[in-house]
């Protein structure tokens, strides 16, 4: 996967859980880039991507007022899993394109 598809797919998962109902009330399409960007860098990384990651970031842009992590601990470990399924989906297929790999 490219970045460009990583971070599209990243959008995607974020937007459709839409944490702080800001879509929801006809907020842009690309509201939650600036967290995308670095959720995106999570799935680029070597560390694996845990709720409290996700929480990291997440009260990084939004001062510590979200309460989103609290409040929907679940949400977060399923935004949380995703991601880390993209970060392993990714690491499978920069591995394929190695040479000698099976």
């Amino acid at each position: 996967m490219t970045d460009d598809q990583v971070a599209a797919a990243v959008r995607v998962l974020i937007n459709r859980y839409d944490p702080e109902g800001l879509l929801g009330m006809g907020a842009p399409e690309d509201e939650y880039d600036s967290e995308v960007g670095d959720l995106t860098a999570l799935v680029r990384g070597e560390e694996e991507i845990t709720a409290d990651a996700v929480c990291a970031v997440w009260n990084r842009w939004f001062d510590d007022v979200s309460d989103w992590c609290t409040r929907r601990p679940e949400q977060v470990g399923e935004v949380a899993a995703a991601l880390e399924g993209l970060r392993g989906r990714r690491r499978r297929l920069r591995g394929s394109q190695e040479p000698g790999y099976r």
